[in-house]
């Protein structure tokens, strides 16, 4: 039976540390969680391989990008929203607030 996702969301949510820590502490540990990515990123990047059929340096692009995407939020925690937002590379980011309601993804 479907349940809607914020009543399954389970007591690490409702009780855990996260929840209560402020913005710049879960930047911290965001960027420590990156800093462990980056550690053994071709690690990471042979097993990507090897569980996906991926060839490696598709791999280990895609770990570096993980590793910037947590670096870039971690960064986010406790600043205000900006009309535009630098990244690198030739994209242009900007912050639009509009509700979106539940989102899901499908990955084939």
């Amino acid at each position: 039976m479907w349940t809607r996702p914020w009543r399954r969301r389970g007591p690490a949510f409702d009780k855990g540390p996260w929840r209560k820590m402020s913005a710049s502490a879960r930047g911290v540990l965001m960027n420590k969680l990156a800093d462990l990515i980056e550690k053994h990123a071709d690690e990471l990047a042979q097993l990507e391989s090897l569980d996906n059929g991926k060839p490696y340096h598709v791999a280990k692009a895609a770990i570096c990008a993980d590793i910037a995407c947590y670096r870039y939020y971690a960064g986010m925690g406790g600043q205000e929203s900006r009309k535009t937002i630098p990244v690198n590379g030739n994209y242009f980011t900007y912050t639009k607030h509009e509700p979106v309601g539940v989102v899901g993804q499908i990955i084939p």
